[in-house]
């Protein structure tokens, strides 16, 4: 089913086939092929009922101006500044540059713990996997650092040659594929979970001064997303490495946060007064506003998504946990 599932992901080659079914004895062959990529959830790249027309509905806000976040207790501490987020379940993974350093927060108690101090808390380099595995970019060291749930370090991803300056990190592949985004070379270094790093996706960045370049960077299952902050754009990369597309050109103004679903909208912050930019590969070339709460449009540090929920980290003003309409209805 892997192979059937590769052929379906390439339009080129559904389109060849197609024109079999109008050609002699293939055409029975080719039939039940096309027939296969229709029929096999799995090769569905965009799930349907995903449309962009998007509105986000607040939950709870955390840290936020009058809102009492915390639960006092020996090991809470006041949320400060949040600079990264990452949530799943429950649990709400946040970089304070106030801890400083990466803090647990549970969304239904509010407790907020510290689990692992960073030296340099200037990241928005944030991941957690569905099994509470946490990758957090640490600057200082050069460094992705892993983490289990309760912040003991698993392993660090270090290599000076392939991420100098990593920016952020994000998996693929069911979580077999790290991906660690590097400002400096403008690269995506590619790590394979169980081993040592595997090889470099190199990015069609714009040569321009690599601190205003690669800004975040989100994966599904078969397509890597990289936010541009100089050319001002989404890049859509297949897993081998190869541009797929550009989204959001000519539309956003300073771009400085991502999240994708598993429907593949694309969600961007970029200041803009109507709220985040919301696109989709199956929407090619069309876009919509989806609306914040205005003190917190201009305020957005990081963008996450966990099923149906649209985390958003606001520095000084915490955190805020918003409903998405329509949901995804991904397979």
């Amino acid at each position: 089913m892997s192979g059937l599932k590769s052929f379906c992901s390439k339009p080129d080659h559904l389109g060849r086939f197609a024109v079999l079914v109008r050609m002699s004895f293939l055409a029975v062959i080719a039939g039940r092929l096309l027939s296969a990529c229709v029929t096999d959830p799995g090769a569905v790249s965009l799930p349907m009922n995903a449309g962009i027309d998007v509105t986000l509905t607040p939950l709870s806000s955390f840290g936020a101006a009058g809102t009492p976040a915390m639960i006092p207790g020996e090991k809470s501490i006041q949320l400060g500044y949040a600079a990264a987020i990452a949530a799943t379940g429950s649990a709400i993974f946040v970089v304070d540059a106030a801890a400083p350093g990466l803090v647990r927060l549970d969304e239904a108690s509010g407790e907020v713990r510290l689990l692992y101090e960073l030296r340099d808390t200037n990241t928005s380099g944030l991941h957690v996997s569905r099994d509470m595995i946490i990758q957090v970019v640490d600057r200082y060291n050069r460094a992705v650092i892993e983490l289990d749930q309760s912040g003991w370090e698993r392993r660090r991803f270090s290599d000076r040659r392939l991420i100098p300056a990593p920016v952020d990190v994000t998996q693929t592949n069911w979580g077999s594929t790290i991906l660690i985004a590097d400002e400096l070379s403008h690269r995506l270094a590619m790590f394979d979970s169980m081993s040592n790093p595997t090889g470099l996706f190199a990015t069609t960045l714009s040569p321009v001064a690599a601190a205003a370049s690669i800004k975040a960077v989100a994966a599904t299952e078969n397509f890597v997303f990289v936010l541009d902050g100089a050319s001002g754009e989404v890049i859509q990369l297949d897993l081998g490495g190869r541009l797929f597309g550009t989204h959001g050109e000519d539309a956003l103004l300073a771009p400085v946060a991502l999240a994708v679903d598993e429907c593949q909208r694309i969600f961007v912050a970029d200041g803009h007064s109507d709220g985040l930019f919301v696109t989709s590969p199956e929407f090619y070339g069309s876009n919509t506003r989806a609306s914040l709460p205005p003190e917190v449009t201009t305020a957005v540090t990081d963008l996450w998504v966990d099923n149906n929920s649209l985390y958003v980290a606001a520095g000084n003003l915490g955190v805020y946990v918003m409903a998405i309409d329509p949901p995804c209805m991904a397979p």
